[in-house]
């Protein structure tokens, strides 16, 4: 049986709200992998069956994981959720960040100091709608190297 923050999402109550599901054919990258990762789970990040823990790093000083969804989109809400089983405290200090080339990034958001289950983050322009996008990078900011991983990232919008 699937931890409940796996077996259904909160934002699916919500669909018209956020918009529809923007990153299922995701590509997913990651900054490293190693020992503990298997490679095979990275694509359940985004798409098929969740995992509990869908890639694992090395232990970095700021590792990270970026989907690049293929075009340019409206980015509107990102639900994130947190390595499942145990050693969800790594993600303290998570940090998500847009770009529409790969290149610059902007921060969209921080988790602060606090490691939670999951996050629903709407995402809001300038404007109020949401942030045009390509790319979504989440990764730590640590002051010790340190692993990094997640179960699953779900990006919304139009």
């Amino acid at each position: 049986m699937l931890p409940s923050c796996l077996a259904a999402s909160p934002v699916d109550s919500e669909v018209g709200k956020f918009g529809s599901i923007q990153s299922a054919e995701a590509v997913v990258e990651t900054s490293s992998t190693c020992s503990y990762d298997t490679p095979e789970t990275h694509l359940n990040l985004v798409r098929g069956e969740p995992v509990p823990c869908a890639f694992h790093t090395n232990k970095e000083n700021e590792p990270w994981v970026v989907l690049k969804l293929g075009r340019r989109v409206e980015v509107r809400a990102l639900e994130i959720v947190n390595r499942q089983g145990g050693s969800g405290d790594r993600e303290a200090n998570l940090v998500a960040w847009l770009s529409e080339d790969g290149v610059t990034w902007t921060e969209v958001w921080n988790a602060g100091s606090k490691a939670e289950n999951s996050w629903i983050i709407p995402v809001a322009g300038a404007d109020g709608s949401g942030m045009k996008a390509a790319w979504v990078k989440l990764g730590t900011r640590q002051n010790h190297p340190e692993y990094f991983h997640l179960s699953r990232v779900t990006v919304y919008g139009q």
